[in-house]
């Protein structure tokens, strides 16, 4: 099937205001275009990653898929074209200029990281480099400068679930050289899901975890402050959700399906070391199979919305849903994209208009196509 295929998402689907929760009047005007890129590959596309690989200003689309390949759709025409053929052992990956040299690569869990060749724009057929860093399956994989010294590190977590036993650790990577990456350990309780932030605005990085976030103290030790008694299994991510300028943070419950869990996002008190954080609950049951959790301002009222999609294992409907804050995260209005569920939703900015996007995919099932849905002013 084609790659070019577009539609407006229909009005009994989600240019819509249904099913709103919280405040029922002065809705705010939301709409979405549809688009559905539907290469056949990479088949079960468990990472999902947005940056302008090739400097032209647009962002461009990453996909990785269980066993590979690792391919980027070129935006706008969102042509495919290959990074690697796998190889990685991640359900995550993100982007960022891991050599210095003005362009984006990806880093995969398994632990890789894939080096731009350079002049995508002119020849985007060309070879990446694959750099190894260590032999380490993940969940979960972040990148930011974690020690201050200008270039970037990454930050690993694996998951509890499904035999692996293995989330009860965070793995920080140093890059003291491309080729040398030292590793720090920090003990965790076990689950899956973290986000790194700057918590504490002393202008370095933080790592957060459902219910513990990790101070970066500069000298190789991590504090662990309490904020939230969450469920072990969580999408974290930080925004500033009630407009006071503190990272708040968002969690939903990520695993398994059966169970039963609510949405919060949890108010940061002035000093975030303390005990004065304040949940407020968004949706108190939900199936724990949000593995889907992306804030930004999706309507242009700068406030922080939140969007987020249940996987297809959960029961139906699989809903994949924009979440929009009305009153400083008091209340909420829900707007309903599809019923196709979805898993790594994530938010960019994908055709150049200052709106963020959203883009997602089912990792598994008969329905797995890569989709976005367009932010429309």
């Amino acid at each position: 099937m084609s790659n070019k295929f577009f539609i407006l998402v229909p009005a009994i689907t989600a240019l819509l205001m249904i099913l709103a929760c919280g405040k029922k009047n002065a809705r705010p005007q939301l709409f979405f275009k549809y688009h559905r890129i539907d290469t056949g590959v990479p088949n079960n596309p468990w990472a999902k990653m947005a940056a302008d690989l090739d400097q032209d200003g647009l962002n461009d689309i990453v996909i990785g898929g269980q066993k590979g390949p690792l391919v980027w759709h070129k935006s706008p025409d969102w042509l495919q074209y290959p990074i690697a053929d796998g190889g990685y052992n991640t359900v995550d990956g993100e982007c960022g200029d891991l050599d210095g040299d003005g362009d984006m690569d990806v880093v995969m869990g398994g632990l890789f990281w894939y080096e731009n060749p350079g002049n995508l724009a002119a020849n985007p057929q060309q070879n990446w480099v694959a750099h190894k860093i260590a032999d380490h399956p993940t969940h979960d994989v972040e990148a930011a400068d974690m020690d201050g010294d200008g270039d970037l590190d990454i930050v690993t977590r694996n998951q509890s679930e499904f035999g692996a036993s293995a989330g009860n650790t965070i793995h920080v990577w140093t890059q003291e050289t491309l080729t040398h990456w030292p590793e720090t350990v920090i003990e965790c309780p076990h689950g899956e899901g973290i986000a790194l932030a700057d918590m504490d605005a002393d202008g370095d990085t933080d790592m957060v975890t459902g219910g513990t976030w990790f101070e970066n103290t500069g000298d190789g030790v991590w504090s662990g402050h309490f904020f939230a008694d969450w469920h072990k299994n969580a999408m974290v991510k930080v925004a500033d959700i009630n407009g006071d300028n503190r990272a708040d943070v968002v969690l939903t419950p990520s695993e398994l399906a059966g169970q039963f869990y609510r949405i919060s996002w949890f108010e940061a008190p002035g000093d975030p070391r303390s005990a004065g954080w304040t949940e407020h609950v968004i949706l108190d049951s939900v199936e724990c199979v949000v593995h889907s959790l992306t804030p930004a301002d999706f309507n242009g009222d700068r406030a922080t919305d939140i969007g987020y999609a249940e996987m297809h294992q959960g029961s139906d409907p699989d809903r994949v849903v924009v979440l929009i804050n009305t009153n400083m995260g008091k209340d909420w209005q829900e707007f309903f994209l599809s019923d196709k569920g979805s898993h790594g939703l994530l938010s960019s900015d994908l055709n150049g208009d200052g709106v963020p996007d959203i883009l997602g995919a089912n990792w598994s099932s008969e329905y797995q196509p890569v989709e976005v849905w367009f932010s429309m002013k």
